[in-house]
Order: structure tokens, then C-alpha cells, then sequence
């Protein structure tokens, strides 16, 4: 828990009146009915420990992800395995982040004690990693960090750039969280990319795809098993609870009602982004459940007036004000987004 910290996150609806939660990328139909039922049925079981291999989870995503359950390992929520991957770097040099981006990263980075350097994505390219990337000498770190599609821009990045850069040798975390939300969850071949790479390390997530954010549950596939025992010294024993196994065992099972839900949100975000253009935003053009915005600086917080909450992005390094990231939902949500920000910017033109 958080003690005298403000949370660098979305989805804070405890400290604000909030009737409808942009700032969190959350599947907003919800979680898959299966994954519903074998969480009740899974209280029954709460009075023992968890399965502190996560046996059965392991298998199903083993199973779903065409890898070796060796190279699956499971934690509380992707943001743990971040820290885990962390601290089990053991390595002197410092770690390369591809920024702006999600802050655990570097927070994880900074508390096991490894330097961090950044490279800057450009608003010239649209945020966009390009093959100058390339030219970096990953020799100099001790991993690479990279999020595809990119929180927040939601712009995802071209696999011949990863398959570069792994192949000079470098570790490298690929947060891959959103992966499933987009149109081409496969576009990067997992199970080959991984075999052929040891090096690289596949973070995903329940949280967003299947809406468990409050159960915590992430998963990484790596191929590069001392790496994995290594990561797993880093944790406590019960770290994924036996209610997240059930409900985590279950989902994996559910890429047809996932596949549906994906159709329905890459409508609502050409809708979204359409809507918001003619508006005078400045949208870009994100893969996943969410886009990156650039507007008026208050924004955020006159959206959060009206009851509805976005992500204010000026803290992100790389970035500054004016940005901001919103949620795809449902049509009726966003008609509301929509209307709140209509109103917004009819004020300051009538000032």
C-alpha cells in the first residue's frame, strides 16, 4: 500500500467523485463470465494457501501461449514480475527505457539499484520508435526496456526492431500488456520470437484484456530458465492468490469472447478519435483500448468537474502538459466523453 505517496496511476477512484473512469485501460465489457463463475467457485477453497506453483495456471497459459510451461512464470499482477525482473538482473550496467512510458519501470529499476538512461521518442515521428533505434549500443546495458503497444501512446512497434535489438544480446523486457487488445495480438509470434531470443522477456497481463485489475495477476514468458529461478527468488512464496489462479485458469480459455470484445473496442476508438479530431484534439493513432491526446492543459481536470476522470500525462518523462490518455469504452461512455469535451472547449471559445 501507499502511504503519504500520491499514486502516478490511473483508476483513483477512491479519492474523487467519479462516475465514469477514463484514466484506467481496462476491457470495458468487463470480465468473461467463465473467469466470473470460477472466482466465486474459488472461495471455497480460500482457507488453504495458494498453489504456490500455480500449477494449473502455468499449464493453461502454456498451453494458450504455444510455449514450454518451464518458460511461464506467474506474479501478482505485471507490475511485480516488473520489480522481480528487476532485481534479478544482477548486473552492474545500467538499463535502457524507451520513454515516455509507464513509470514501474524505472521505479522498479531505481529500487533494486540500477541506473536507468532513457531514449527519448520524438513528436516529430509520432511517437514512434523508428530503426534509429538501432544505432544505440545495447553493449552498454544491462537490459532494454520497451512497451508495445506504448503506455501512453498506444503505438505499437515494428517486430523487425525487436528482433534487431535482441539480436545484439541485450536482455530485454517487452511489455507486451496490451498486445491482446489489438487487432494483431499475434503480429510478433511469441513462442519463435522467445526460442530463437533467450534474451527477451514477454511481459503480459489479465488486468486490462480481461479486466482483473483488481485481482493482480501477470504472467512473462521467457525462455532463459536461470533467469526465471533467479526472478522467483525475488518473490514471496503465496504471491498470486488461489482466487487470481482460478479466475486467471479459466480467462486463458476465453479468446473467442476476447476476440469479440477487441472488434467492438477498435470500433468505439476510430469512433472516439474521429469525434475528438473534429473537436480540434489532437488524437494519435493508438492500436490498444486507449489514446494518447494532446489539448488544452486543463483538461484533465475540467473533464473530472463534469464526474469523468482521464489521464493527465504531463508527469510522464518525454512528455508535458497537454497531454493526456482516455480510455476506450462503451458508446454511451463515450457519447458522455464526448459531450463533456464539446462543452469544455466551447467555454474557452466563448471567453
Amino acid at each position: 500500500m501507499l502511504i503519504n505517496t500520491v499514486s502516478p496511476h490511473g483508476g483513483d477512484i477512491y479519492k474523487n467523485r467519479v462516475d465514469i473512469d477514463f484514466s484506467a485501460n481496462i476491457n470495458p465489457y468487463g470480465m468473461p463470465p467463465e473467469a466470473r463463475a470460477a472466482l466465486e467457485a474459488s472461495l471455497d477453497a480460500c482457507s488453504a494457501y495458494p498453489d504456490p506453483y500455480c500449477t494449473k495456471l502455468r499449464e493453461k497459459i502454456a498451453e494458450a501461449e504455444n510455449v514450454p510451461q518451464s518458460s511461464v512464470i506467474c506474479g501478482n499482477g505485471a507490475a511485480e514480475l516488473i520489480y522481480q525482473f528487476a532485481y534479478a538482473l544482477d548486473d552492474a550496467r545500467p538499463a535502457l527505457i524507451v520513454s515516455p512510458t509507464f513509470c514501474e519501470y524505472e521505479q522498479a529499476l531505481d529500487a533494486a539499484g540500477v541506473r536507468c538512461e532513457k531514449y527519448y521518442l520524438k513528436e516529430s515521428d509520432g511517437f514512434r520508435l523508428t530503426k534509429e533505434f538501432l544505432r544505440v549500443d545495447f553493449s552498454r546495458y544491462s537490459a532494454v526496456v520497451i512497451c508495445s503497444p506504448n503506455n501512453p501512446t498506444g503505438i505499437t512497434i515494428e517486430r523487425e526492431i525487436i528482433e534487431s535489438a535482441a539480436g545484439s544480446g541485450a536482455r530485454m523486457l517487452c511489455d507486451f500488456c496490451f498486445l491482446d487488445l489489438t487487432s494483431d495480438p499475434d503480429r510478433y509470434d511469441i513462442p519463435s520470437l522467445t526460442e530463437r531470443h533467450p534474451n527477451i522477456f514477454v511481459l503480459k497481463a489479465f488486468t486490462k484484456s480481461y479486466a482483473m485489475a483488481g485481482l493482480r495477476l501477470g504472467y512473462a514468458v521467457c525462455r532463459d530458465g536461470a533467469f526465471l529461478e533467479r526472478m522467483s527468488e525475488k518473490a514471496q512464496c503465496w504471491n498470486v492468490s488461489t482466487p487470481a489462479q482460478a479466475a486467471g485458469s479459466a480467462a486463458v480459455g476465453c479468446r473467442e469472447w476476447l476476440g469479440r470484445t477487441v472488434s467492438m473496442i477498435a470500433a468505439e476508438r476510430e469512433y472516439l478519435a474521429r469525434r475528438l479530431d473534429a473537436l480540434g484534439i489532437t488524437v494519435y493513432p493508438g492500436e490498444a483500448n486507449y489514446l494518447m491526446l494532446k489539448a488544452r492543459a486543463d483538461l484533465a481536470r475540467e473533464t473530472m468537474r463534469r464526474g469523468i476522470m482521464i489521464r493527465d500525462c504531463s508527469g510522464y518523462d518525454g512528455l508535458g502538459e497537454g497531454y493526456f490518455r482516455i480510455a476506450v469504452r462503451t458508446r454511451e461512455e463515450n457519447e458522455r466523453l464526448i459531450a463533456a469535451v464539446k462543452s469544455i472547449m466551447n467555454s474557452r471559445d466563448t471567453e
